[in-house]
């Protein structure tokens, strides 16, 4: 086995994280992910994870949904083990993202790389990825990202923000037997398997334009578009009313900034209370246009690029992935669950429905981004 997973439906949190421990103890691996339900008793989770797997390196953030390869699921913990006959790794916990320079990101990554480099099974610089996982709701993961890229020597990076079952409230971050907040783990691995860290959506083309006249960058809040209240334009643009915007309607429509030809979709949040205003996910400033975007078949996107994976590195050992909690929305409104239960069971894919993505120093949203980890050994 290249790879090791596990997930536990139970309610109960210590029973769920002794069923983890059921299906992982006896698996070799240093290293396990978990990806956890934020409506467990985090404090349970955390002693038990930290009691259960005492010979083992646990890190992990609550989710806004999980998956390991058999559809979506709710309230579980999933959990993914390394076999350190194909994989080494070095870890880093950042305490405080909000203060986070280059200077630190400079320091984690000699850290990481020095680390890393007294185990390494494959050669360092062409054999290596960078996992993150960071507080969801901090409102700081884009200066985070661009600090740590400046530093990562072009090393491919990805990772999932944490979430919290649509709460809006806290996001966490495990580490050191401790759910924390304002903070993120980086973990690269090393890897004599053949593998391709990857970003995927569905934005098909842009329908209309729209202008942010008015925003707060660092809450994220745009007040006006065009010149009027945000909500009731957005609202207008779908011929809707603004009580009737709801995250499932910004799961269908969402709006994007274009980028070098790229769409990139920056997700809406929520009408704040004001009912003019609205919060999003991801960056926003004063004079970016918002398109409003035509999307594709949610599904389609996704399969082509793991067959195109799958024909280039060989059939998936598994495929680690962080998927916007958005667009798990938009399966169930669509009601496409078997056909996404069945892409996840053909690829195995495993991780969490996540409120936002990273991919090389960019924020994204309603993105799937992960790592197709490959059967096959890459040949020097």
């Amino acid at each position: 086995m290249f790879t090791y997973q596990a997930i536990s439906n139970k309610s109960n949190a210590s029973a769920a994280c002794l069923e983890l421990y059921e299906q992982l103890h006896t698996t070799n691996t240093d290293i396990i992910l978990f990806f956890c339900s934020s409506l467990f008793d985090l404090d349970v989770v955390a002693q038990q994870m930290q009691t259960l797997f005492v010979d083992k390196t646990c890190l992990g953030c609550t989710t806004a949904g999980e998956f390991a390869g058999n559809g979506y699921e709710t309230q579980t913990i999933v959990a993914v083990g390394f076999n350190p006959n194909y994989f080494s790794f070095s870890y880093s916990y950042v305490e405080d993202i909000q203060n986070f320079s280059l200077i630190d990101a400079q320091k984690v990554m000699q850290y990481l790389h020095a680390d890393l480099k007294r185990k390494a099974m494959a050669p360092i610089a062409t054999q290596s990825f960078i996992v993150s996982l960071v507080d969801g709701l901090s409102s700081a993961e884009e200066e985070f990202l661009v600090n740590f890229d400046t530093a990562t020597q072009n090393f491919p990076h990805f990772g999932g923000s944490a979430g919290d079952d649509q709460g809006l409230n806290q996001t966490f971050i495990y580490y050191d037997g401790q759910f924390k907040t304002s903070s993120a783990v980086i973990i690269m691995f090393n890897t004599s398997l053949k593998f391709s860290v990857f970003s995927t959506h569905h934005v098909l083309a842009s329908v209309q334009k729209l202008i942010v006249t008015d925003a707060d960058p660092k809450t994220r809040q745009v007040f006006e578009i065009n010149g009027e209240p945000a909500a009731e334009v957005y609202a207008n643009t779908l011929g809707m009313n603004v009580d009737q915007l709801e995250p499932e309607v910004f799961s269908i429509h969402p709006l994007a900034v274009k980028v070098r030809g790229e769409y990139y979709i920056r997700s809406i949040q929520r009408v704040n209370k004001d009912f003019n205003s609205l919060s999003f996910y991801c960056a926003v400033d004063v004079g970016i246009v918002l398109n409003e975007v035509q999307l594709t078949d949610i599904n389609t996107p996704l399969r082509e690029l793991l067959e195109y994976k799958q024909n280039g590195l060989g059939s998936p050992a598994m495929v680690l992935g962080f998927d916007c909690f958005l667009r798990r929305l938009e399966v169930t409104e669509k009601k496409l669950e078997k056909d996404t239960r069945q892409l996840q069971k053909n690829f195995n894919l495993i991780g969490f429905n996540a409120y936002g993505e990273h991919l090389n120093g960019v924020h994204l949203n309603q993105t799937f981004t992960g790592v197709f980890i490959s059967k096959e050994l890459h040949n020097d």
